[in-house]
């Protein structure tokens, strides 16, 4: 998917900030407020965008100690969708991945304790799909930037979009914020 150079400076503040309202988008990426509005509209009718979220500090809600396991499951397709019940269920389970390689499973997992993370495996292992695990406990983050990867192809995209395809974005914003200001002054989508 192509996107124009407004809609990689609503994506890019969104990322940044997802509570700005969508008059300081608009006023930032050079668009109106109802443009912006549109274009997040369309990003999440597209799937580009999967919706707003609050990111929740672990440490402060108690849930500072992370594990990540790899499991090796047996191939049974039942048993597996036994195991994969039970940790979709899991409140402890942040991510499940299927791998290809040795390791079938991936898990990120958040516990309060070392103790609360023993009673899980334990209760894992009851299963009979699980082979193997192999754990791994964080004792330290160094980077948590989720949004990190996004950002740099947002900011790529930005220095090798083609003459061609700047004009042409740029017509299309003109066009789209033209009919906006046509709105607006007709007294069309102002803000109640």
């Amino acid at each position: 998917m192509r996107l124009r150079e407004k809609d990689k400076c609503i994506l890019r503040l969104l990322i940044q900030n997802g509570r700005l309202p969508f008059a300081e988008i608009g006023r930032r990426c050079d668009v109106s407020r109802q443009v912006a509005f549109e274009r997040v509209k369309r990003f999440l009718e597209e799937g580009l965008a999967e919706g707003f979220t609050i990111r929740l500090n672990e440490e402060k809600f108690g849930l500072s100690f992370r594990a990540y396991i790899l499991i090796i499951a047996k191939p049974s397709e039942s048993l597996r969708k036994e195991l994969i019940n039970f940790l979709q269920k899991s409140r402890n389970v942040r991510r499940i991945q299927l791998l290809f390689g040795r390791y079938d499973f991936f898990l990120e997992l958040l516990f309060r304790n070392k103790d609360e993370m023993t009673d899980f495996i334990r209760e894992m292992h009851a299963f009979e799909a699980v082979e193997r695990t192999e754990t791994f406990i964080v004792y330290q983050t160094l980077k948590e930037k989720p949004e990190d990867p996004f950002l740099a192809l947002l900011d790529a995209g930005a220095h090798t979009d083609t003459n061609a395809d700047t004009n042409t974005d740029t017509n299309a914003d003109t066009h789209a914020d033209a009919k906006d200001t046509n709105r607006q002054k007709s007294g069309e989508g102002e803000e109640q």
